[in-house]
């Protein structure tokens, strides 16, 4: 049976065991918790054990490095919402 999914090992530039954490500014308890794949590609204020980190961001699920003025900020980069939404959600766009 072939393989298919991700094949290519995912680039790390920081501790993925460490706490990983993403300002989320419009909800209730702002920062979150979240896993290695989620923190390297968010565009917008990340933390590792309560400190600031200012590294690159990677295009969701690849080792791509972008830019971030190029994407939305404080969402993941490369990450469709619009195709992820429910057809209520849809309707209220």
């Amino acid at each position: 049976m072939e393989k298919k999914g991700l094949l290519v090992k995912m680039v790390y530039d920081f501790n993925t065991a460490a706490n990983l954490e993403i300002l989320m500014p419009e909800s209730k308890y702002k920062w979150y918790r979240v896993t290695s794949v989620n923190f390297r590609s968010f565009n917008g204020k990340r933390r590792i054990n309560g400190e600031e980190y200012k590294g690159p961001v990677y295009l969701f699920q690849t080792n791509k490095r972008v830019d971030k003025s190029k994407y939305d900020l404080d969402k993941y980069a490369g990450w469709n919402y619009k195709e992820r939404l429910t057809l209520n959600e849809k309707f209220r766009l």
